[in-house]
């Protein structure tokens, strides 16, 4: 959890994305290695657990480009009119 907390990611996001990544990686792996879970075909390890990666990895992404979106959109909202009206003041000095 430490390495993430760097990156300014919330310990819910995380929990949020692992249990996504247990779902859909499970699904994943039943449908990409059923050979091997109900055959007689030999499991890829690393793949296995490649599958359970990609699902975490998005599911963060997804869960922080939201926040950033949110966080953009309702909290930067005031800032923006006040750069746009300095814009415009600036703008408009360097035309006298």
């Amino acid at each position: 959890m430490e390495i993430f907390s760097g990156l300014g990611v919330s310990k819910a996001i995380v929990t949020r994305s692992a249990r996504v990544a247990i779902v859909v990686g499970t699904i994943l792996n039943l449908i990409n290695q059923s050979d091997a879970i109900f055959g007689s075909a030999e499991s890829d390890l690393a793949k296995a657990g490649l599958t359970y990666c990609v699902p975490f990895f998005v599911a963060m992404y997804g869960a922080l480009s939201a926040t950033r979106d949110y966080r953009k959109n309702s909290l930067g909202q005031d800032q923006r009119h006040k750069t746009d009206e300095d814009r415009g003041a600036r703008a408009a000095q360097s035309l006298e």
